[in-house]
């Protein structure tokens, strides 16, 4: 039976924690990430205040919530300009990051737990971890910038690269649980749906935020504009779910985000003459407010929910140190074949950190298999993604910016 005040209190108190959480990161530099994870595992297999069962029935719900708020709010918050003078630069960083990862991590899981991981299994937990978190990313560029480090150009590549990843993990994610849960899917039926789903998306996403934006132009200083706005986000998700299958719902939110906020750039370059605007900074401001509240409950609630064994906490520790050797040689080859200076590239190097996409995504196996006929252990899933993100946000917090500081010193002194 549920207890409604408990609910209730659990509410408040992550709602506290994450404010505190965001006045302490300005004073500690560490992320209120850690410590929302930490109360919801008091909370949860420490205290045993809270039943998991009742979570993980809910696991669905939130996740779709979680993963509709997240990527709308990296699409509201892109400058396409921005975006386009510095994609080459990003994908770049991507390429050498993104596929390397997951294919190492894939492997390592397959040869050394092959009781729970096939090599399909292993390359699925690989694309959770693989990309960078926005929010997270942000934090660590926040924590240099404070320090008076001008890093305009890096700040976008990896914003930029972050933004990109989201949806490229998630929709990578669910065509490899198709391909495990339908073993008759060829690897070349699994990359004509990824090419499907991305092209879908990307129509459906870019005209459904063309249409709302110009309702939201005639909709101007009208009330509960961004209530409305946030329906048609969650339309959005369902419509392009049905109609372009699992998955594409991921980046169909993202290009309709881009697309209301973006429009005046789109149509100059379309040479459209009729423009309509969309007040960005109210729609910006209402909807940092549910990212906020969202990110918070979710963090708690992967918290309580999580049990780790001792073989999945050594097995989390080896793939983050995996993910951290590899960001370092993406970043190496990036330095050469993008002309960057010491300073970016060890920026680059060092910003690895995953974060809420990766927590949401571990949530699929279990979701898209209930029944555990495909997944024997989907469970494994959050709990290694767990330690990932908790790992590499300790690292980007605390270890990142002391590298950084310490190589601007190298630098200033062989320039004396």
């Amino acid at each position: 039976m549920i207890n409604t005040m408990n609910i209730i209190l659990l509410f408040c108190f992550t709602i506290i924690l994450g404010y505190l959480g965001q006045l302490f990161y300005s004073r500690t530099k560490i992320p209120d990430v850690i410590w929302l994870l930490l109360f919801g595992i008091i909370l949860g297999p420490i205290l045993h205040l809270y039943d998991p069962s009742l979570f993980i029935r809910l696991s669905s719900l939130m996740s779709i919530l979680a993963l509709c708020i997240i990527l709308f709010d990296a699409g509201i918050n892109v400058d396409i300009g921005l975006f386009v003078k510095m994609l080459p630069t990003s994908i770049t960083v991507l390429l050498f990051t993104y596929p390397i990862t997951m294919l190492l991590v894939g492997l390592t899981l397959n040869f050394f737990m092959p009781d729970y991981f096939d090599l399909l299994q292993g390359l699925l937990l690989g694309s959770m971890i693989s990309g960078t978190s926005t929010v997270t990313t942000m934090s660590i560029v926040k924590t240099l910038e404070d320090s008076g480090l001008k890093i305009d150009r890096v700040k976008t590549t990896l914003l930029l690269e972050s933004v990109l990843t989201d949806p490229i993990g998630i929709i990578t994610c669910i065509t490899l649980i198709r391909m495990i849960m339908m073993p008759e899917t060829s690897l070349f039926e699994g990359f004509k749906l990824l090419f499907l789903s991305f092209s879908n998306s990307i129509i459906l996403g870019s005209i459904i935020g063309v249409v709302w934006g110009a309702i939201l132009d005639r909709l101007e200083n009208r009330k509960f504009n961004y209530m409305l706005t946030l329906a048609i986000v969650f339309l959005t998700y369902i419509v392009s779910e049905s109609i372009g299958g699992e998955g594409s719902g991921a980046l169909s939110v993202l290009l309709f985000g881009l697309v209301i906020t973006n429009f005046e750039y789109i149509a100059s370059r379309l040479e459209v003459k009729k423009i309509f605007k969309v007040n960005k900074k109210q729609l910006r401001e209402f909807h940092e407010e549910i990212t906020f509240f969202i990110k918070s409950f979710f963090f708690v609630y992967i918290g309580l929910i999580i049990s780790i064994s001792p073989e999945q906490l050594f097995s989390g520790l080896a793939v983050s140190i995996l993910v951290l050797v590899e960001r370092w040689f993406a970043g190496t080859v990036s330095e050469h074949i993008l002309n960057l200076s010491e300073f970016e590239s060890i920026i680059i190097k060092t910003t690895c950190a995953s974060g809420l996409p990766a927590l949401i995504m571990s949530q699929l196996p279990m979701i898209y298999d209930p029944n555990r006929t495909f997944f024997l252990h989907p469970e494994i899933y959050p709990n290694i993604c767990f330690i990932v993100v908790l790992i590499t946000v300790i690292y980007g917090a605390l270890i990142t910016p002391s590298i950084v500081f310490r190589k601007i010193k190298t630098i200033t002194k062989s320039l004396k």
